[in-house]
């Protein structure tokens, strides 16, 4: 624009109204058109003369600052004719992060906003990323180191054990060694999940394949354990030996709250979306603030637990599409429900 008005002024002596008329026609419309793209351009602009007070000011920078730019340039503390660029926060209507970035103008200042929060919360989460990988890939090779010398000691302990058969002090270090074997192996998978294999099956396999395995833990405390399965259970898509693992925690876990002679009660049923698992028992039971905190990593009550199991049980299930959740109250046992998608929920899905 600034081109025309010095091309006008070199030749207006020579322009007849008609010509004169056409170019400031051209110039209004040159003049619109900058002007929608100003009140319309979703990134803030405020201009300022020398003094610093407000010429002009579009609609998204109000929009981004939540105020009137009159009202804010006090706390914006723009730098009169100087090129700055910086980040301010703004809590209203809604927390953010503007970019606020200001050009020195023949008269003035031009300031520029923009809204970069979603580029900073990208920018974190890469952070946390690349710092999550980082601890993954040092401590996968310190559990390495670790595990080495573990399977040294497990192996001479075995032959001590034959040598001293009725020896105490080597049973516990034995159980100590295959403690610390069996923490190293939940860490390992903790950091290193793999995604599960899914194929069409039932829920019920895994669980009878379960209570098979540890049928000698129950009778060894006189836990009755019920299995209420649903006729013509819906199939859903699942990995067998992933979600065996699950089951094995959960029971596992009811087995060690529950008292000798205790129950646990096992029901397999299904709904219009999903088949349904529900593991109750009438165990010591859990307090709010233990249930908040379940899923978490070496969050446990147990005297020698690490809370991984139910982590990286919840993480299979969700792997499955699915969801877990429990149910407890302090003396009044616990009751875990796991929701898998049923197969035909699954393809509607996809199709829609």
């Amino acid at each position: 624009m600034k081109d025309f008005f010095n091309g006008v002024r070199r030749h207006i002596g020579k322009m007849d109204a008609e010509h004169l008329r056409e170019q400031y026609a051209r110039l209004s419309d040159e003049a619109a058109f900058l002007d929608t793209l100003f009140q319309t351009i979703a990134q803030g602009i405020i201009v300022l003369d020398a003094n610093g007070a407000i010429i002009k000011s579009n609609p998204a920078a109000r929009d981004l600052i939540g105020m009137r730019p009159e009202d804010a340039l006090p706390a914006l503390a723009i730098p009169l004719g100087k090129a700055s660029k910086r980040e301010i926060d703004v809590t209203y209507p809604e927390p953010k992060t503007l970019e606020l970035q200001s050009v020195p103008m023949d008269a003035g200042t031009l300031v520029y906003l923009r809204d970069v929060t979603a580029e900073r919360e990208r920018t974190e989460e890469e952070l946390r990323a690349g710092a999550t990988r980082a601890v993954r890939d040092l401590a996968a090779g310190v559990a390495h180191e670790i595990g080495n010398p573990l399977n040294a000691l497990s192996l001479n302990l075995q032959l001590m054990k034959r040598l001293h058969a009725d020896s105490p002090e080597v049973d516990e270090c034995l159980r100590q060694v295959e403690r610390l074997a069996g923490i190293i192996q939940g860490f390992l998978q903790a950091l290193r999940p793999s995604k599960p294999n899914l194929s069409r099956g039932s829920v019920a396999d895994p669980i009878k394949g379960c209570l098979r395995a540890m049928k000698p833990q129950f009778e060894a405390r006189s836990v009755t354990v019920t299995l209420d399965l649903q006729s013509a259970l819906p199939s859903v898509a699942l990995d067998s030996d992933k979600m065996e693992q699950v089951f094995f925690n959960l029971l596992k876990n009811s087995l060690e709250a529950v008292k000798e002679g205790g129950r646990i009660d096992i029901d397999l049923s299904s709904d219009d979306n999903d088949v349904i698992v529900r593991i109750s028992d009438d165990g010591l039971g859990m307090s709010p603030d233990q249930v908040a905190h379940l899923f978490e990593p070496y969050r446990t009550s147990k005297e020698h637990g690490t809370g991984l199991g139910l982590m990286i049980s919840a993480r299979i299930v969700r792997d499955h599409g699915g969801s877990i959740s429990v149910e407890s109250e302090p003396g009044d046992g616990t009751s875990f429900t796991i929701r898998l998608p049923r197969i035909e929920r699954r393809i509607r899905a996809l199709k829609g």
